[in-house]
């Protein structure tokens, strides 16, 4: 009997085409770029094996956007029956000398160009040769696919926790339910995390209470008005004096830094280990424009508070931008306590709870409207930051040592993107620049290392006799 089913389809929600439709402005194009570093070469053909079956168990990775006629509703994701693996896979040698700084190079490259509509929007590359032996994992996606939580979820199931399994696994492709809801596994939590916020019945609930205790309503009316003012409020001009520029280009740079440090130091200064990562970037900053002969009296900078809950999917959008400004304070230990203050004002903020309704409006606007309009929100930014929980333990491709991982988040108009992983008990920090906004990228990593000396240093004093 023929099969008569058509290719697969799923509709974007609303934050995922909200994010397709910015990417038409090169400046704020969503392109994520995450680069494992390896200890060795992995086994090819088991490594093919296993990103073969993850795009079986997510199936965006085969499929490819299509657009309503007219813009008529959300675009769809559309199963690709031309699929072809090799496409989106590939496998080199790092050209002679083959180092680290020339594999950034090349993963800078892939941040910078933009995804072919006619295909799924992602692609990957096996490098070898770099600094000898060693070798990466580069994989770059459309955030229109995921965010950076659900993707670290899905990186980990092309994983083994040793070197040699005790069978030749890959992750198995669900049933064509699950295939559907692509609700197979489990997912880490972020240290962005906001608790769980109100859904649409609980909104209605809400609304019902209003005739019973109008006074209470409008004071809570106030506040969430308020809340999505400070969501979508244009940012007009960014607070540096120094890092105004905007554009296309991309430089990336590394940092490495130790994580029980992070912990530490969050414990002797009262805050949390993200709070003890924004005061760090933003004493970094401080001493970038010091340098330079420039004054940073405050920093606005956006960060994704993650709003995924247990039941969603590993792909889509779960998460809301918020934007808050935190004072340059030079003492390392006030920053920590101003970063938590500020930063912890957004944890219950009503708009939150929003966040699909906003987006869902949004995307009712013409798009020229819409990249307008985001535009005004996020070019007066000064920097990102993000911060994904990575494996908590040993990873292995196809028997390579997974030795770091470093997620470069697009820097979304803003001058700078500082994003956080913890694979195994390490910090990696992983800064994608705007080389229009940050001429000299590596001073600024420089100046960033030595912010989180400063900040770091407060649980070494805590610890010392």
């Amino acid at each position: 009997m023929t099969d008569t089913r058509g290719p697969a389809t799923e509709t974007m929600s609303d934050s995922d085409a909200l994010l397709w439709t910015i990417g038409r402005d090169p400046i704020l194009r969503p392109t994520i770029v995450a680069v494992m570093a390896l200890d060795r070469a992995p086994r090819w053909e088991e490594a093919r094996a296993r990103v073969e079956a993850l795009t079986r168990l997510v199936p965006r990775l085969r499929s490819r956007v299509v657009e309503r006629p007219f813009g008529a509703g959300r675009p769809q994701f559309v199963e690709d029956p031309r699929f072809d693996l090799d496409v989106h896979l590939r496998r080199m040698v790092l050209p002679t000398p083959g180092t680290f700084r020339g594999l950034l190079d090349m993963a800078q490259v892939m941040a910078t160009t933009g995804f072919d509509p006619g295909l799924p929007l992602w692609e990957a590359v096996v490098v070898e040769g770099i600094d000898g032996e060693h070798a990466a994992f580069v994989i770059k996606l459309h955030h229109a696919l995921i965010d950076g939580v659900g993707g670290v979820a899905v990186l980990v199931h092309l994983l083994d926790p040793r070197r040699r399994a005790s069978r030749a696994s890959v992750p198995a492709a669900p049933d064509a339910t699950a295939a559907g809801s692509q609700r197979a596994g489990t997912r880490p939590s972020s240290g962005n995390r906001s608790p769980r916020l109100p859904d649409m019945r609980q909104l209605v609930d809400t609304a019902l209470r209003a005739a019973s205790n109008p006074a209470e309503s409008i004071e809570q009316a106030r506040a969430t008005a308020e809340s999505a003012a400070r969501l979508l409020a244009p940012a007009g001009k960014p607070l540096s004096p120094l890092m105004t520029g905007r554009s296309i280009g991309r430089r990336f740079e590394v940092l490495d830094l130790s994580l029980p440090a992070m912990r530490a130091a969050a414990k002797a200064a009262g805050g949390t280990l993200n709070d003890v990562f924004v005061a760090g970037v933003v004493g970094g900053l401080h001493r970038y424009h010091d340098v330079n002969g420039s004054e940073l009296d405050a920093v606005r900078m956006l960060m994704p508070v993650n709003m995924r809950g247990d039941a969603d999917a590993f792909a889509g959008n779960h998460f809301v931008p918020a934007r808050f400004v935190v004072g340059a304070a030079r003492d390392p230990a006030a920053r920590v306590r101003d970063v938590h203050e500020v930063a912890g004002s957004w944890k219950h903020a009503p708009a939150l709870g929003l966040s699909d309704i906003l987006a869902a409006g949004l995307n009712l606007l013409p798009k020229p409207l819409v990249l307008s309009l985001w535009g005004s929100m996020l070019k007066g930014d000064d920097c990102c930051i993000t911060n994904v929980p990575g494996p908590p333990f040993e990873t292995y491709l196809a028997g390579a040592r997974v030795d770091r991982i470093y997620a470069f988040a697009p820097p979304s108009g803003a001058a700078v993107n500082f994003g956080l992983v913890t694979p195994a008990g390490r910090a990696c920090v992983g800064i994608n620049v705007d080389t229009a906004a940050v001429t000299d990228s590596a001073k600024l990593a420089l100046c960033v290392g030595e912010g989180f000396e400063e900040v770091l240093a407060l649980g070494a004093r805590k610890e010392a006799p």
